[in-house]
């Protein structure tokens, strides 16, 4: 009888997950700027907002991850599936989703000295300026 249940756990968990694409659904590149010249090795901060607006900013512990920017002060972001935007296809319907994040770079003390809200919604490939103070 055991059998019988973990089989059927099994059968369902791969039903589930054949019917759901979970991929990158939109990307955002983001341009660190500060006196008006871009900022190599920023670190860059990702905030979905879940409702709170950029207070959930003021403290970088609350990211859902980050990037750091190359050379030219751009930090590129793959926004995926189910973390950051929902799926773009269950069980063979297309679906879009569109959320607002927000950006940020922090000071040695934690700080936050820049920030940029962009909607993003799927299929979306963006580019944004963060100017730091």
């Amino acid at each position: 009888m055991k059998k019988f249940y973990f089989l059927l756990v099994a059968l369902v968990a791969v039903a589930m997950t054949s019917c759901v694409r979970f991929k990158t659904e939109a990307t955002v590149s983001v341009k660190v700027i500060k006196d008006g010249q871009p900022v190599p090795n920023a670190v860059v901060y990702k905030f979905k907002d879940n409702g709170l607006g950029p207070g959930t900013t003021l403290h970088k512990s609350n990211a859902s991850g980050s990037a750091v920017a190359g050379g030219d002060g751009i930090a590129h972001f793959d926004l995926k599936s189910p973390d950051d935007l929902d799926p773009s296809g269950v069980a063979g319907v297309e679906l879009n989703d569109e959320a607002t994040f927000f950006f940020c770079t922090y000071d040695a003390e934690g700080t936050r000295n820049g920030i940029v809200m962009v909607s993003v919604k799927t299929g979306d490939k963006k580019t944004v300026q963060l100017n730091m103070e």
